[in-house]
C-alpha cells in the first residue's frame, strides 16, 4: 500500500515521525508528505520529500493519512473530496493506523475478546470501547437554577430517587432544537463495559465509607450518598468545585470535598488518601479511583488506609501502558485477591497509545 501524509500547520513536528514510523511498522510505502501550509520550510521529513498541496495530484498514492485531531479531520475531508483530491475512503486519520497496527499485532493472539474486537474492527472505526457499548442513546434535560446561578440535571440515585447535579455554566452540552441536554450521565457503566465500577457483590453496601478519587460532576457518588455513612470526594479541578458544593450542599453530614491531586506525598496541591481520612480500623471502605494515570502514586499514600480496613477498590488501569502492572502489584503486596473488568479499552487518548499499540483492561477489582 502506498500512502502519503497530510501536513498541516500546527502539527507537532514528533506526530509526522510517529506516523512514519507506524506505516514502516505495516510495511506500507510512504511516497513522501504533502504539505497544506503555504509558509512550510521543510523539504524532507524522516528522509522522506514533502511536496506542495497541489502536487498531490501528481502523485501515486492509496491512502492519504491525516496528521492532526479528530474534529479538524471530519471538517477538512470534505473539502478535500469536493477538490477531488481523492475519494472519502483514501482519506484516513492517524487512528486508522493505529486500528491497522493493532489487527498486525494481535491477529494471532488466542484471547476471543481480542478476536471479537478485531472481526468488529472489519466494519467500524477504531474507539475507546469498541463492540462493548454504543455511545449514550438518552439524553437528560438541562435546567437553570438561578439560586446559584448554575445549570443542573435531574439524576437518580441508587434508591430512584432524584437529586440535582450541577455542572459549570462553560460545560460543553449537547443542542436538540435550542435545549441543552446532557447525553446519559451512566453510558460507560453499560453491564457490558470494560470501565465498569461496580459488579456483582462487588459494590457499595449500606454503611461503607466511600472515597471517590476523580469526581468530576459526582455521577458515581451521587449515586450512592443517600446509602453510606461518609464520602470523601477528591477533585482537584477548580471549575468542579461550586457545582459539587451545590451538587452535595443537602449532605454536609456526611460529604467532604478536597480539592487537591491526590498523590503519595502532601503540600500545596497534593494530600495522600492516608492524610485525609481518620486513622480508621476495620470499617467497611469503597474506593473508586479514576485520576488519569496517577492511580499507582495515589495507592502509595493509602498504605494505611488499604492495610487496616476491610476495603474493595475498583481502579482504573487504562490511561497508561503499565498502569495494570504497577496498581496489581501494589494490591498483591498488601495481599489483596484482583480481578480484572471484562473486555479491553483502547484509550486513544493517550499519546503514547501510537507506540504502545495496546489493549487494556479497563478497571481493577480488589478486595481483602
Amino acid at each position: 500500500m502506498r500512502i502519503i501524509i497530510m501536513r498541516f500547520p500546527k502539527i507537532d513536528p514528533s506526530l509526522s515521525g510517529l506516523i512514519c514510523l507506524m506505516a514502516e511498522r505495516l510495511g506500507y510505502d510512504i511516497e513522501g508528505f504533502v504539505s497544506f501550509d503555504k509558509d512550510e520550510k521543510l523539504t524532507s521529513i524522516n528522509g522522506y520529500p514533502v511536496y506542495e498541496m497541489m502536487q498531490i495530484y501528481d502523485l501515486s498514492w492509496d491512502v492519504a493519512v491525516y496528521a492532526y485531531d479528530e474534529e479538524d479531520f471530519e471538517t477538512i475531508r470534505p473539502r478535500l473530496i469536493r477538490l477531488q483530491m481523492g475519494r472519502d475512503d483514501q482519506f484516513k486519520n492517524i487512528q486508522w493506523l493505529l486500528q491497522q497496527t493493532m489487527i498486525k499485532k494481535y491477529e494471532d493472539f488466542n484471547d476471543p475478546a481480542i478476536q471479537a474486537t478485531i472481526k468488529y474492527w472489519k466494519t467500524h472505526e477504531i474507539s475507546v470501547f469498541n463492540q462493548h457499548i454504543k455511545a449514550p442513546d438518552t439524553l437528560d434535560k438541562v435546567y437553570f437554577d438561578e439560586a446559584c446561578d448554575l445549570p443542573y440535571i435531574n439524576f437518580k440515585t441508587v434508591d430512584g430517587e432524584s437529586r440535582r447535579m450541577y455542572f459549570p455554566n462553560d460545560y460543553t452540552f449537547q443542542i436538540v432544537k435550542d435545549q441543552k441536554f446532557v447525553p446519559n450521565i451512566l453510558w460507560e457503566q453499560h453491564p457490558t463495559s470494560p470501565h465498569l465500577y461496580t459488579k456483582g457483590k462487588h459494590k457499595i453496601n449500606p454503611g461503607d465509607i466511600v472515597i471517590d478519587a476523580g469526581v468530576c460532576e459526582g455521577n458515581f457518588a451521587l449515586r450512592y450518598v443517600d446509602i453510606c455513612s461518609k464520602m470523601y470526594l477528591f477533585e482537584p479541578e477548580e471549575k468542579w468545585q461550586e457545582p459539587l458544593r451545590q451538587t452535595f450542599k443537602d449532605y454536609l453530614d456526611k460529604v467532604e470535598i478536597i480539592p487537591k491531586f491526590l498523590s503519595d506525598k502532601t503540600d500545596d496541591k497534593n494530600i495522600t488518601i492516608d492524610d485525609v481520612l481518620p486513622d480508621f480500623h476495620g470499617e467497611n471502605i469503597f474506593l473508586k479511583m479514576d485520576i488519569e494515570g496517577f492511580e499507582p502514586l495515589a495507592l502509595r499514600g493509602a498504605k494505611k488506609i488499604l492495610t487496616s480496613n476491610k476495603v474493595k477498590a475498583s481502579v482504573c488501569t487504562y490511561h497508561k501502558a503499565d498502569d495494570l502492572v504497577r496498581v496489581k502489584g501494589i494490591f498483591q503486596n498488601y495481599g489483596y485477591k484482583i480481578s480484572t473488568s471484562a473486555g479491553y479499552m483502547v484509550f486513544i487518548y493517550d499519546s503514547d497509545i501510537f507506540k504502545t499499540a495496546d489493549f487494556r483492561k479497563g478497571v481493577l477489582y480488589a478486595e481483602n
